[in-house]
């Protein structure tokens, strides 16, 4: 009895230390617009090595995206090889609300270059939440992504643009 139970222990605790290998998740496919009104699908037309989403989830994280957006403007400048995407997750709404969407989103943005970098997500939350790994607690602060060229998420850094979040960023886009 003794060896069946210290196999099984061993064999727990072996199985709890060694670490589960990661699976490549891809970002799944949504077709949107920029704010520029350009189709792109999502992650199929990114040209980049690395594309970082600054995802949010309600109107209170403009301030806290846009801090994003600031502080990743540096690196997006310094290399064609990474793209920053502003991209709020928005419940598929119908058309009409869509284009209040839409208008209110340009009021915001005026410059051209920055609304090829707006793509506002239309989405239906319980198939995209659930592929993206998303719960209810990130839904309460910006979201961030990277990913690579063949859409394969490289990390995700949760919170705000403070300076160890701007490094883990950093960090995900050098490969």
């Amino acid at each position: 009895m003794r060896i069946p139970v210290l196999a099984a222990l061993t064999l727990a605790i072996v199985s709890f230390a060694t670490p589960i290998a990661a699976q490549d998740t891809t970002f799944p496919t949504i077709k949107a617009r920029t704010l520029n009104k350009d189709k792109i699908t999502v992650p199929t037309d990114f040209t980049a090595g690395r594309n970082v989403l600054l995802l949010s989830f309600g109107r209170d994280m403009q301030e806290s995206v846009d801090a994003w957006e600031a502080a990743l403007t540096p690196m997006r400048e310094s290399s064609d090889a990474v793209q920053v995407y502003n991209a709020p997750l928005i419940p598929k709404p119908n058309g009409i609300i869509r284009g209040f969407i839409n208008g209110g989103f340009r009021s915001i943005y005026k410059e051209d270059d920055m609304r090829d970098r707006v793509v506002i997500l239309y989405i239906d939350e319980d198939e995209i939440f659930p592929a993206l790994n998303i719960d209810e607690d990130d839904k309460l602060q910006p979201l961030v992504m990277v990913i690579d060229q063949a859409g394969v998420i490289v990390g995700r850094v949760p919170g705000l643009a403070d300076e160890a979040n701007v490094a883990r960023v950093s960090a995900l886009v050098t490969p």
